[in-house]
């Protein structure tokens, strides 16, 4: 086991000026899990390929504990790598997949069974040993491609969103497993994934990144308690957090008729006349029409234990990356009566906005 450091990593494709990754500053602790989330085209499965030494680094320079492996092949990283489509080989049982790696390397046939039956008792394919891929499940699938790489006993696992091609109740047993194998075996693990919801489950903790950018590197909880940015805000939760401009006047920011107050220090390192305000769904108290933001429910997704009001209100919003503005979504306790065209007030709850200077998109300190 290992730490992994990024100082500076950069990667240019060709015919392309803009960096795909762009002096990537990143340290994962020995041991720890950690996902790499973005939308398409952010950078991260070239951050992982170049960790794993499939792609060039263009500036900068990757460490793997103390070994500089910027410029070494992949062979010589200890890095095993889980990809989306399992790349298993379908001629070859369940017990020759996972130890084919194992008899490439010419380690003697004793220890490849032994460890082929410790990986495989782990991971629950004891009784599919003898079977080929063709007959196993997807999540079966990719539970053999996961021994392939736990039996090489690795430094570093990559992963590259394993779990997009199951569906949507078999990801969420997956994902359970695969965090709960990667503490048992205690080994440092990247994995990609574009579902933010996977990464807020699954990591020790999440890198944002946009446009080869680090937008910020923390904790689950630290990135939904204190987003960075007006990106990861949008982007980390579901429903996403509501997004509304509003226009500072003194020490307050009007807010479709409502005023927020802004604090000392959010006034002083405003740089322009506008903020954003963050309100998470769960952020709302829903009060009579006369009072606060006043909203119409236009949508009412009903989730049994929860219950999702979209509401079109007068309020300024700030659309979410690649889209038009979002209709303001408040979560109200299930099976409630609400219905559409009913007529609402909402208020945030005290300590629960979030406020960003707009020029900028950077959040204004508490």
């Amino acid at each position: 086991m290992a730490s992994v450091t990024f100082t500076g990593t950069t990667r240019y494709y060709a015919g392309n000026p803009v960096p795909a990754v762009d002096g990537l500053d990143l340290e994962v602790g020995d041991g720890e899990f950690l996902v790499l989330v973005g939308p398409s085209g952010c950078g991260k499965s070239t951050t992982l390929r170049m960790l794993a030494g499939l792609e060039g680094v263009d500036g900068g320079s990757i460490h793997i504990g103390e070994r500089d492996v910027t410029d070494l092949p992949p062979k010589e990283r200890d890095i095993a790598m889980v990809f989306q489509n399992y790349a298993l080989y379908p001629h070859m049982t369940v017990a020759e997949n996972i130890g084919f790696h194992l008899k490439i390397a010419k380690v003697a046939k004793a220890e490849i069974a032994t460890r082929v039956a410790e990986a495989a008792e782990l991971l629950g394919l004891t009784d599919y040993l003898d079977r080929k891929p063709a007959k196993l499940s997807g999540g079966q699938r990719q539970r053999v491609a996961m021994g392939r790489a736990i039996v090489r006993s690795p430094q570093v696992f990559c992963m590259d969103e394993p779990l997009s091609n199951l569906d949507a109740k078999l990801r969420v047993q997956t994902r359970t497993q695969i965090a709960s194998l990667q503490r048992r075996l205690g080994v440092t693990t990247i994995y990609v994934t574009h579902d933010q919801v996977e990464a807020m489950t699954m990591g020790d903790r999440v890198a944002v990144l946009k446009d080869g950018l680090l937008q910020q590197c923390d904790t689950p909880i630290g990135l939904f308690s204190k987003p960075a940015n007006v990106f990861v805000a949008g982007f980390i939760g579901s429903p996403a957090m509501n997004l509304m401009r509003g226009v500072v006047s003194g020490d307050a920011a009007a807010v479709g008729g409502a005023e927020v107050p802004l604090t000392p220090g959010q006034r002083a390192a405003l740089t322009g006349a506008e903020v954003v305000v963050g309100v998470r769904p769960e952020g709302w108290k829903v009060v009579s029409a006369e009072e606060g933001i006043a909203a119409t429910v236009e949508v009412v997704e009903e989730l049994g234990s929860d219950q999702y009001l979209y509401c079109s209100t007068p309020v300024a919003r700030v659309p979410l990356e690649g889209g038009a503005p979002e209709p303001i979504a408040v979560r109200a306790p299930g099976m409630s009566p609400w219905q559409r065209g009913d007529k609402l007030g909402l208020v945030p709850v005290p300590g629960a906005l979030h406020v960003f200077d707009a020029a900028t998109g950077e959040r204004l300190p508490d």
